[in-house]
């Protein structure tokens, strides 16, 4: 009895992994009718843009300083988070360093190879090597397409991080802070993380960096005293 069932979990396990890379290049079609229209969102709103790369640069600062730790974040119109951190003040002293060496033309510190367009470089990767692989697989007939299929997805795997270097450099981020200031740093709400119990613990290591700009597109930030900065 024991050998059977060890034979069939087998048989699923066996069975889920050849249908893997299949399930993940169909999940990246879909992908096709979403990201495009999420990279040109963030292409149009430089605000976001410049507090991609500002937090991008404040956790590499961070990480400098401290090399190993497990930083994440993310940005929004008014500033970023900053997730896994100890103290206000390191992220505050980090942000700043950051937004001296971005405006000193390092920009490299904008570009991450962690940053999550990789996994939207993946996908668009997948989807076009996928459709790719499956049209020219029924051209030619005889040959085996499910090795296109695993090749497009290998090749999409390998090529996704360069892609996602250059979709930062030419669309998620924008290096040029000339007009930014770092404003405030205050811990997370967790309202702004994810609700629930989860988000009350992932708020604990949680920060919030607010950013203001001096240019004409930049947006208004009401403070918790009711002051309004630009």
């Amino acid at each position: 009895m024991a050998l059977v069932l060890v034979l069939f979990v087998a048989f699923f396990v066996v069975l889920f992994l050849f249908l893997l890379p299949i399930l993940f290049s169909l999940q990246a079609v879909g992908s096709l009718f979403v990201y495009p229209k999420q990279l040109k969102a963030v292409l149009g709103n430089r605000m976001l843009r410049r507090n991609h790369a500002l937090e991008h640069a404040t956790i590499v600062v961070m990480m400098e300083r401290e090399p190993g730790r497990r930083l994440s974040g993310f940005s929004t119109d008014d500033g970023f988070f900053v997730q896994g951190v100890r103290s206000l003040e390191e992220v505050d002293s980090a942000a700043r360093e950051a937004l001296r060496r971005l405006r000193r033309g390092q920009r490299r510190l904008a570009i991450h190879r962690n940053c999550g367009t990789t996994i939207v470089a993946a996908n668009l990767l997948a989807a076009i090597f996928f459709l790719a692989a499956l049209g020219f697989g029924i051209y030619m007939g005889g040959w085996p397409l499910y090795l296109l299929i695993v090749g497009s997805v290998a090749l999409a795997l390998l090529l996704r991080v360069p892609l996602s270097l250059v979709l930062q450099r030419f669309v998620t981020t924008d290096s040029d802070l000339s007009n930014a200031e770092v404003g405030w740093v205050e811990p997370a709400n967790p309202q702004d993380l994810r609700g629930g119990v989860f988000g009350m613990l992932l708020a604990a290591s949680t920060v919030r960096v607010r950013v203001f700009h001096t240019d004409p597109d930049a947006v208004e930030i009401l403070r918790d005293d009711g002051a309004v900065v630009r």
